[in-house]
């Protein structure tokens, strides 16, 4: 469907008429108007400025009737009358008309809010005014009248919506939105705005971090408050990345409503913050993959209205499908944005697992990171309060101009699908059923075909044929010359070649033909993207034999020549791309890729594989966390290296959030290559993952962020038919779309009491690949919260307690992690644990065996600190150190467990200790395992 924009051409009717140069004036619509026009942006749209009117009753379904009879009986007043009566409220001005212009901008917003709720349009942009988020239900407030949003959010719950994510990106904190549904788990408002411990306006403590909800809406509502100017780019990524994309697509909503106040750019007279509009508008792209694309951006503040004008044509741009131009990242956040990041998800983790990366407000005390147990500071002194908002010269402000990249292109954004007619001549001369076999890309076309998406894109069969040249851009002569012997070689000598001279490789006479025409394929999806601007073509690649084990100087692994390696050196060299990107998803590491560009500043190869400490394929190579990259290349190596667990979309999404997109932004690249190995996807016989369909579209859909869109995808790996054929689809929509249009996971009723389980192995990988890069790259760092030693030798220190804790003694044990903590809080003090809990009834009875008290962890096998799970009676050690028992409760949601050192029970949910009669049998058993007598009665 179409991108709608919608005006209320009635708002040149609502004025202040003691301040005619107030900046919330009708010029901020007609500036945005003008921008749009120009550039021929509006003309892409549906363009909407009439609307059924609204009555009282729909005004009263998010507004008091008393406030709604008040407002309306204005209408007969005189302006003195009006004026007089707006003196009562905060930052209100209003004429005779400015009812019936409010009713306007309400009509607009519900209007749009319906058609995209109907599918007759994707997405929309309410240009309106006067702006809504700071009206609660009972009073205007701060130039607002009626809570435009809230009304959108009404409406898409008549249209069937059961969850709304509100994002309000207005320098100042939409108070209204949020008091209006702060007891409603239906809408999670999320809101970023200037706060200086209550010093800006509206000066609220409930606009602090701590503020979640109530009741049923505990946990859906989370303020990131800014306690600095000057907050730039890099500051408001990082919180998308790092918070609220994690908990958006946890959420996972229905519909998705943007409270749009441009007051938080750089240049606004009143906001103070240095947010570029391009920045901007990457807000709006990422958001847009949630809830199928049903979206809409509804107008708020924004007072330089030039500045203004430019960000809001950006984002309709990105509404019709155009990649974001990148963002400004030379700064690192700021520390204090850090903080607020890390406090609010210190209070929210309990209540979303996707915060479980982090650790609790409890565990945080050992933390190496200054916040412990954060203390709220309120700083606003009333009588300090500067005057009202007043006349604003637009001539005086900062401005920026229009290049000719932001008009709209008058070509059809393109997708190109390459493929190599003949490529089945290269096959297995032994095994008729090798997993890397002709049908894979057969298989993928005919998918591509039957589901119609192919006849959207344009279909080649290249027959480009790579020379000698472009590929001793990567390999060595050696390599070529050894590979051209065998096109003269009969089958018994190919066979017993690939044996004996090959890791993994089979040869055809042929496989020298295909596997230049496969290079050929990708080189000539280079020259096509770079045909036109960036972002007017992508380009899907299926092909092969697949590239990325091929080294400089060997083939391996399935793989002849390097693909997409030497796609890079051919951008490099024909280009002069500065910057390449290259994201390989395949389950394989990568090797050779890596290998190649190891050394090289200008490429960046990131990875997300399974290790399995070194021992999935291909075994003794470089792909662990801390190979990062040689000489000048140090730092442009990236590897996720998963162990240990089955890994599948949740924890695939959380290395994006956390290091793929985030390090990706900084880096800035001019192309991304994909290699893109289906075999992480379910039921893959040799990766044995579960990554969906959808998740492979979400991170391709997130890699197009980047490079104003230049991307190219390139099949690598993958060898379930059926499981390749639907991921390729999936990733080829998105392409073709410019839109991630399919949902992350199935309808789940309860879904917030519901979380999928996250494996607790790729929360330590993660964590390391941060802590490790962030020497790197400064968006990352001050997010990486990690349990602290104390100064202690942890290895050493946990041999002695466990010789001295499994010896039978019945000396005092040594002291515990927990005793230690409290020592280094300073004085002692008692803790009294809770008597009841709301997890008593997890606890299970004794297994027959009773608890062994010197039993080692069942993880690391270290003997110290050990807890066991009263649900399971597994043994696990160290919440505070190796965190083995912490990770066991977040993969299996068991919430108490009892410390073989001081027999006390910890509740995880609770983060608390709790003593109850329950509790007894277990303590007596582990008292009489460690003690060797009865437990005192």
């Amino acid at each position: 469907g179409p991108t709608l924009v919608g005006f209320n051409e009635s708002q040149n009717e609502h004025e202040n008429t003691v301040c005619p140069k107030h900046p919330e004036s009708s010029d901020r619509i007609q500036k945005i108007k003008e921008a749009l026009q120009q550039t021929k942006v509006l003309e892409k749209c549906h363009v909407l400025t009439s609307f059924l009117e609204i009555d009282d009753a729909d005004l009263e379904l998010t507004h008091a009737k008393s406030m709604v009879k008040e407002m309306v009986e204005s209408k007969t007043k005189t302006q003195e009358e009006i004026n007089s009566q707006c003196e009562k409220y905060d930052s209100i001005f209003m004429t005779e008309n400015s009812i019936k212009v409010a009713k306007d901008g309400i009509a607009c917003v519900r209007d749009l809010t319906n058609r995209i709720m109907l599918g007759e349009a994707m997405n929309g942009f309410a240009v309106i005014r006067p702006p809504g988020h700071h009206a609660d239900s009972s009073q205007p407030c701060g130039f607002c009248i009626f809570n435009n949003v809230a009304q959108a959010a009404e409406e898409a719950f008549f249209n069937g919506a059961e969850r709304i994510l509100i994002v309000d990106l207005d320098v100042h904190h939409g108070q209204g939105t949020q008091r209006i549904f702060y007891e409603d788990k239906r809408v999670l408002y999320f809101s970023i705005h200037r706060y200086e411990h209550g010093v800006y306006w509206p000066h609220l403590p409930e606009s602090d971090f701590d503020h979640i909800g109530a009741g049923v809406g505990l946990g859906y509502n989370a303020n990131i408050p800014l306690n600095e100017t000057g907050c730039t780019d890099s500051d408001y990524l990082s919180i998308l990345f790092h918070i609220l994309l994690p908990l958006a697509t946890q959420f996972d909503p229905h519909f998705v409503i943007i409270s749009a106040g441009f007051d938080s750019l750089i240049g606004d007279p009143l906001g103070g913050m240095l947010l570029t509009p391009d920045g901007y508008s990457h807000f709006i792209y990422h958001l847009k993959s949630l809830a199928q694309g049903r979206l809409l951006v509804v107008l708020e503040g924004g007072y330089n209205h030039q500045m203004s004008a430019v960000a809001a044509q950006k984002c309709v741009r990105v509404l019709l499908g155009h990649a974001p131009y990148p963002a400004s990242m030379e700064e690192p956040p700021k520390e204090s944005t850090v903080t607020s990041c890390v406090n609010l998800a210190s209070v929210l983790r309990h209540h979303w697992n996707c915060f479980d990366y982090f650790p609790s407000r409890a565990t945080m005390r050992l933390a190496e990171w200054p916040v412990v147990n954060p203390k709220i500071e309120f700083k606003y002194d009333p009588s300090s309060r500067s005057a009202d908002t007043g006349e604003i010269i637009q001539s005086d402000l900062s401005s920026t101009k229009f290049t000719e990249s932001d008009n709209m292109p008058s070509d059809e954004m393109e997708t190109f699908i390459y493929f190599n007619e003949g490529d089945d001549a290269h096959f297995d001369l032994e095994e008729d059923n090798h997993p890397e076999k002709p049908a894979r890309t057969r298989r993928i076309l005919k998918t591509l075909k039957e589901s119609g998406v192919l006849e959207k894109c344009i279909e080649k069969n290249s027959e480009r044929v790579a020379t000698d040249e472009e590929i001793r851009m990567v390999h060595t002569k050696k390599m070529l010359d050894h590979l051209k012997k065998t096109e003269t070689m009969k089958d018994e000598e190919l066979m017993e070649e690939a044996e004996k001279e090959f890791n993994s490789i089979f040869l055809t006479r042929d496989t020298l033909k295909v596997a230049r025409k496969a290079v050929g394929a990708v080189l000539e999806s280079i020259d096509k993207i770079y045909e036109k601007d960036a972002g007017q073509r992508n380009a899907l690649v299926i092909v092969r034999p697949p590239g990325h084990h091929a080294s400089a100087s060997k083939s391996s692994g399935f793989c002849i020549f390097n693909n997409v390696a030497v796609a890079a050196k051919y951008a490099q060299r024909r280009y002069k791309a500065k910057r390449i990107l290259i994201l390989d998803w395949d389950v394989h590491h990568g090797n050779g890729t890596q290998e190649i560009f190891y050394e090289d500043a200008n490429v960046m190869y990131m990875s997300i594989h399974r290790h399995d400490k070194g021992n999935f394929y291909p075994v003794g190579e470089p792909k662990d966390y801390f190979d990062v990259g040689e000489g000048a290349g140090e730092g442009m190596s990236v590897n996720v290296p998963f162990s240990g667990a089955q890994m599948g979309d949740i924890e695939y999404q959380m290395a994006f959030q956390r290091v793929i997109m985030p390090i990706s932004y900084q880096f800035n690249p001019d192309l991304v290559l994909i290699s893109a190995g289906f075999d992480a996807a379910i039921d893959d016989p040799l990766g044995d993952y579960r990554v969906t369909p959808e998740t492979f579209a979400l991170m391709t859909y997130q890699l197009s962020s980047l490079a104003s869109g230049r991307v190219i995808t390139v099949l690598e790996g993958g060898y379930n038919l059926t499981s390749i054929s639907n991921s390729a689809l999936a990733v080829c929509e998105v392409l073709q779309n410019r839109a991630m249009l399919r949902r992350l996971r199935d309808e789940k009723e309860q879904f917030a009491t519901k979380p999928n389980k996250l494996e607790s192995s790729s929360i330590k990988t993660i964590r390391e690949v941060c802590a490790l890069q962030q020497k790197y790259w400064s968006i990352l760092k001050g997010f990486q919260v990690t349990p602290s030693t104390v100064g202690l030798n942890i290895e050493q220190e946990s041999v002695e307690m466990s010789d001295q804790s499994s010896s039978g003694s019945s000396s005092a044990p040594p002291p515990s992690y927990q005793d230690l903590e409290l020592m280094s809080m300073g004085p002692a003090h008692a803790v009294v644990p809770l008597s009841e809990c709301p997890h008593l009834d997890q606890v299970q009875p004794l297994p027959l065996t009773g608890i062994d008290a010197s039993t080692n962890c069942s993880d690391c096998k270290i003997g110290a600190e050990v807890w066991t799970c009263l649900t399971c009676y597994q043994y696990n050690c160290g919440r505070f150190v190796n965190e083995h028992a912490l990770m066991h409760h977040l993969s299996s949601s068991h919430p108490m467990a009892l410390s073989m050192a001081d027999l006390s029970v910890w509740c995880y949910p609770c983060e608390a200790y709790v003593h109850n009669q329950i509790l007894i049998p277990a303590k007596s058993s582990a008292h009489q395992s460690k003690f060797g007598e009865q437990m005192p009665s």
